[in-house]
């Protein structure tokens, strides 16, 4: 078949796509039919032309309802991203009529967002007022699947985080302590190696968070498990715990030194040399990158002296 013949063949409505999201999301067409007050009948013909489209069954058909082939499954990916995109260019133009001049999604995982990003956001915010940014906390398997499906412009993780088929540039170093109270057995002592830590119960980070499994992986390298008594999802919360005594956490420095007084804790170096993380910044492709993310990218890509001087603005995008 020629290529124009593909292109023919490959048209389809949004109507369709936005009704075999739905069908998707409900695993039934009868159910999708009342959530949508179209008929079943009509809905089962959409479905049936965009598999025709497709050239390949997109659904599995049974008592219960259906479920998604792989297929199914890979078009459901880029139907939320399509539907993403359309509902965030609504958005920006609505924007734009308001005298907001673009729109920066950011997903990042908890350390930049403790560590970093505040000032950051700052500094881009006084330099670019007029554009808005939207930032979540997400674990960094989150992040990667944000970025990659088009929910998130930039992604903030952990260096040692996998993120095939995204573009990705290094962001800031940080370092892992121990932290105890004041009046445990190890506060006080020097540096540490963590395999030292392991004779004491811990709390701990959610079990998808970066620092969480390297914590689970290097215990396991040496035969050991970690005594963990709670995991948690916030670097609040797990000071908290600490400071009660029901255990010793592994965070980063700056998310201990500010609190250390205050709160009665002691961080304690480790000298591990995976407790020198870093930082990366992922995106799909920089070089479709909007402008506004492209401009927050540019500013956290920069070395902090880079930082300092006057940044260049790209095509349509004029410093204020």
């Amino acid at each position: 078949m020629s290529q124009g013949g593909n292109d023919a063949r490959l048209r389809f409505d949004l109507v369709t796509l936005d009704l075999f999201r739905t069908v998707a999301e409900e695993g039934s067409i009868a159910a999708a039919s009342s959530r949508r007050n179209i008929a079943a009948s009509a809905v089962s013909r959409r479905l049936a032309e965009l598999e025709a489209a497709m050239d390949t069954p997109l659904l599995q058909r049974h008592a219960r309802g259906i479920a998604l082939t792989p297929a199914g499954d890979a078009l459901l990916r880029h139907a939320r991203s399509v539907f993403a995109l359309m509902g965030r260019m609504r958005d920006e133009m609505g924007e734009h009529a308001q005298g907001v001049r673009g729109h920066v999604r950011i997903a990042a995982n908890t350390s930049s967002l403790a560590e970093f990003l505040p000032e950051e956001l700052a500094r881009f915010m006084t330099r670019w007022p007029g554009i808005r940014v939207e930032m979540q906390e997400l674990l960094s398997p989150e992040i990667v699947r944000a970025v990659r499906d088009g929910l998130a412009d930039i992604g903030i993780m952990a260096e040692s985080v996998a993120a095939e088929g995204l573009d990705s540039l290094p962001y800031r170093e940080d370092r892992l302590q121990l932290v105890v109270p004041l009046g445990h057995p190890l506060a006080g002592t020097g540096a540490l190696d963590y395999a030292q830590t392991l004779d004491f119960p811990q709390v701990g980070l959610a079990r998808d968070s970066s620092i969480q499994r390297m914590l689970v992986q290097e215990a396991a390298r040496g035969g050991r498990t970690i005594d963990l008594r709670v995991h948690v999802n916030s670097f609040d919360v797990l000071r908290r715990l600490v400071q009660v005594g029901i255990g010793i956490a592994v965070l980063p420095e700056a998310c201990i030194r500010p609190f250390a007084e205050t709160m009665g804790l002691c961080g304690i170096p480790l000298r591990d040399p995976w407790a020198a993380r870093r930082l990366k910044l992922c995106v799909r492709d920089c070089a479709t990158l909007p402008a506004p993310a492209r401009l927050f990218l540019r500013q956290a890509a920069a070395t902090e002296a880079a930082v300092e001087a006057e940044p260049v603005g790209p095509a349509g995008m004029n410093d204020p």
